[in-house]
């Protein structure tokens, strides 16, 4: 899986992102229950197999404001607790299951999936980590990473706002860093991908 912008800690929401796609691309008509409570039968995806669209926006809109708020809980309490906490061997097991069922897996279900990974990060949202390198993140983060997410943009090409945001992103950088204007910039999955395409640029120089 391809680790988005961000740096390392978003690899496992990626991967969660997959799975969740996976579930929500094989769901059947029916929506399941409401958030936080015990799936229904029936899955959470498409009323018709032509559309991606959710058999139940309401219920669907539910369960997202419910995984936000845990999100969000999560990072306010992050200096509580252990830094890291090793990932039970049930969880292992769990995440070993076989394709969803093609009526796809009823909101409820798919949200305690979802949040049984908050607790099993790489700890570096804690303050008392120091055993890498990359980042701890914000809480300001979980907002455009959302946003970015329902727009699903693909910055390649072509004439959309991500193209204009990444360029103004770029032009912050070069100010704050000392850049004179005529400078470019490339944003990256993290410092292991920028300092390999320096390394690259700078032999080829």
């Amino acid at each position: 899986l391809v680790q988005p912008r961000g740096g390392g800690p978003r690899l496992l929401f990626s991967s969660a992102t997959m799975l969740a796609s996976i579930a929500w691309l094989r769901g059947g008509a029916t929506s399941g229950s409401d958030a936080g409570g015990a799936g229904g039968a029936g899955g959470m995806g498409s009323p018709s197999p032509t559309s991606l669209d959710p058999a139940d926006w309401a219920t669907l809109r539910a369960s997202a404001h419910a995984v936000l708020d845990a999100s969000l809980d999560k990072l306010e309490a992050a200096s509580e607790g252990r830094v890291w906490t090793p990932v039970p061997d049930d969880l292992k097991e769990a995440l070993r299951a076989p394709v969803p069922p093609e009526d796809g897996l009823a909101h409820g279900e798919l949200c305690e999936r979802l949040l049984a990974l908050l607790p099993y990060g790489a700890g570096n949202t804690h303050p008392r980590f120091f055993g890498w390198v990359h980042g701890s993140g914000s809480p300001g983060g979980v907002l455009p990473e959302l946003v970015g997410a329902a727009m699903n943009a693909n910055c390649g090409g072509r004439d959309h706002v991500g193209i204009y945001v990444e360029r103004q992103v770029l032009t912050w950088c070069k100010e704050m860093m000392g850049f004179p204007a005529s400078a470019g910039g490339l944003l990256v999955s993290g410092t292991s991908m920028a300092t390999v395409l320096a390394l690259k640029g700078t032999r080829q120089c």
